[in-house]
C-alpha cells in the first residue's frame, strides 16, 4: 500500500535519499522518546535536515510514522525470501534440514537488527493503535504483508517435501505471533531462549510429510 499521490512530488534518487536519513533519525529518536514524545524538530535535527526537508516528504508525524511502518514490513519480508532462497540453495536434503536452514537464515537476520529499530517497531504499533485515522491503512497494510508472507510458506512448505496441517491463514498468524514473542524477548534482553528451535517446534506441530 503506497501514500504516493498524483498530487505528491516524484520520488527521486535524491528525495528517496533524504526520505531513508528521516526514517533513519526517526527510527532512534521514537526509540528513545517514544512517538508522541518526538517532535518533528527533534526528528530534523538528528537527520540533519529542514523542518522544510520534512514537510516536503511527509504531511506530518503520522505519515512519517506510517511510511515506517511500509518499509519495516519490505524489509522483513525480504529477509524471509532470502531465507527461503538460501533453503532452496542448499541441495538435497532432509525436510527437517531445510526447515532448519530456512529458520536460521530469516532468525539470524532478525538477531542482526539494533535495539532502537526493535523499540520503534513497538512504539509504531502503539501509534497506530492509538490513531483512528491510522488505523485502518496499518490495518490493511499487515493484512497485504501477511498475504504475501503466506505465498513464502507454502512455497517453502512444498520445497521442502511437506504440507501444512492446517489452514494457511492460521499458520501465518501462529508464526508471526511466536516471532513477535521472540522479539520482546530480544527487547528484554533474553538470551537463553533458542529462537530456530522455537520456531522448528512450532513448524514440526504444523506440517507433516507428503
Amino acid at each position: 500500500m503506497s501514500q504516493t499521490t498524483e498530487a505528491d512530488p516524484p520520488i527521486t534518487a535524491r528525495r528517496a535519499q533524504t526520505r531513508d536519513r528521516l526514517m533513519i533519525a526517526a527510527r532512534a529518536v521514537f526509540a528513545e522518546r517514544g512517538i508522541p514524545g518526538a517532535s518533528v524538530e527533534e526528528i530534523c535535527e538528528a537527520a540533519g535536515f529542514t523542518r522544510g526537508a520534512f514537510y516536503s516528504n511527509f504531511a506530518d508525524k503520522s505519515a512519517l510514522a506510517l511510511a515506517m511502518i511500509e518499509h519495516r514490513a519490505a524489509t522483513q519480508y525480504a529477509a524471509a525470501q532470502r531465507a527461503v532462497d538460501t533453503m532452496k540453495a542448499a541441495g538435497d536434503r532432509t525436510p527437517e534440514q531445510l526447515l532448519a536452514i530456512a529458520l536460521s537464515a530469516f532468525e539470524l537476520s532478525g538477531s542482526e537488527e539494533p535495539r532502537d529499530t526493535l523499540l520503534a517497531d513497538r512504539e509504531l504499533l502503539l501509534y497506530a493503535a492509538r490513531d483512528p485515522e491510522l488505523r485502518a491503512p496499518y490495518l490493511a497494510f499487515v493484512n497485504e504483508c501477511m498475504d504475501q508472507v503466506a505465498e513464502l510458506i507454502v512455497d517453502a512448505v512444498a520445497h521442502a517435501g511437506l504440507r501444512l496441517t492446517v489452514p494457511i491463514d492460521h499458520a501465518v498468524q501462529l508464526l508471526a505471533a511466536a516471532h513477535d514473542h521472540l522479539q520482546v524477548l530480544d527487547l528484554l534482553e533474553d538470551t537463553g531462549t533458542d529462537r530456530t528451535a522455537v520456531f522448528s517446534s512450532l513448524v514440526s506441530a504444523i506440517t507433516r510429510s507428503v
